[in-house]
């Protein structure tokens, strides 16, 4: 088997959601002798010194990142995901800017971003298109409209460039992972990007499954 890493990990610093130290996510991904571990956390990069701190005492590279709640500029309720993942100090000192914007001014636990506020502020961050809640996503599964999850590519495309979006697959074994892994492979392949694989981890350990 060639190398693994989680590239969609949630510690409890995904407030109400995630049920893990970022201790233990390190120590967990160590035990699995993976290389390196990103933690992206909703919305928010509370854990990121204790995750950091961990890391390089398990000799495992740290990716800093976190899952952004989008919604569009018209304010709707139709709110969606993004992962994004911290590739330079340009790209943290962008994610930071973005957090605090989805941050300002809302009730605490939902934060929400503007699309438009993503506009030049995109630098040094790669992005996967999401879990199941991702833009792309749902229009492929939810809406099936094909043609809306093409346009909501090339909006990222835009703003990322095609060497720093991802389209990004999970297997849950739910109902539509089937049906909506296929069609965002189809999609990938008929707009030539590549794909990720993640996990959308919110524990270290299946024990802890009952907790979140």
């Amino acid at each position: 088997m060639s190398a693994y890493v989680e590239l969609h990990c949630h510690s409890n610093f995904s407030l109400l959601d995630g049920a893990s130290h970022p201790e233990e996510l390190v120590a967990r991904a160590a035990e699995l002798q993976m290389p390196a571990l990103a933690l992206t956390d909703h919305n928010a990069v509370y854990g990121a010194v204790r995750f950091m701190q961990a890391a390089k005492a398990h000799g495992i590279q740290p990716i800093l990142g976190a899952e952004l709640t989008l919604c569009n500029d018209d304010a709707s309720s139709n709110s969606h995901h993004l992962t994004l993942l911290v590739e330079n100090q340009a790209g943290w000192h962008n994610l930071c800017y973005l957090i605090s914007r989805a941050q300002h001014n809302a009730p605490k636990g939902q934060a929400v971003l503007p699309f438009s506020e993503l506009t030049g502020c995109t630098d040094g961050l790669i992005a996967l298109s999401g879990c199941r809640q991702g833009k792309i996503a749902r229009s492929l599964v939810e809406q099936a409209s094909p043609k809306t999850a093409v346009q909501a590519t090339h909006q990222f495309l835009e703003l990322l460039g095609r060497h720093n979006f991802f389209i990004e697959l999970q297997n849950h074994l739910l109902p539509e992972d089937e049906l909506r892994n296929g069609r965002l492979i189809a999609l990938a392949d008929y707009l030539n990007l590549e794909c990720v694989v993640t996990n959308n981890v919110h524990y270290h350990v299946p024990d802890r499954h009952r907790l979140q």
